[in-house]
C-alpha cells in the first residue's frame, strides 16, 4: 500500500510541475525539488528536477512555438546562453556544499515572488 501511495505522489508532482511550467512557461522544478528533497539528498534532488525541468522546457518551448509564439525576435542567442548556464550551473552543483545551495535556492525563490 505504501509503494501505491508514493507512485500516486509522483504522479500528482509530476502534473503540478507539468502545469506550472506550462502556465508559467519555467518553475515546474521546484514542486520537483521540494517533493524529491524530502526523498534524496539535495543534490540528487537538484539535478533530478533539473532532469525534469529539462523535459518540461523542451515541451513547453514546442507548444509555445506551435502556437506561433516567436521568442526568437528577442534574441537568438539567449537558448544557446541557457545551456551553457546550466552546463556552468551543473559543474557548480558538485563543489557547492548543501547548506549554501539550499540558502541560493532560498534567495531565488524569495526574489521571484517578489
Amino acid at each position: 500500500m505504501k509503494k501505491k501511495n508514493a507512485k500516486i505522489g509522483y504522479f500528482a508532482v509530476a502534473a503540478c510541475a507539468g502545469v506550472i511550467n506550462g502556465l508559467l512557461g519555467t518553475g515546474g522544478g521546484v514542486p520537483l525539488y521540494f517533493f524529491l528533497s524530502r526523498r534524496d539528498a539535495d543534490k540528487r534532488a537538484y539535478a533530478t528536477a533539473s532532469a525534469g525541468v529539462l523535459l518540461l522546457s523542451l515541451q513547453t518551448l514546442f507548444l509555445y512555438r506551435g502556437s506561433g509564439t516567436d521568442f526568437f525576435d528577442v534574441s537568438p542567442l539567449l537558448p544557446l546562453l541557457a545551456v551553457m548556464g546550466g552546463v556552468l550551473g551543473a559543474l557548480l552543483l558538485r563543489r557547492i556544499n548543501e547548506r549554501l545551495l539550499r540558502w541560493l535556492f532560498s534567495i531565488l525563490l524569495l526574489f521571484s515572488g517578489v
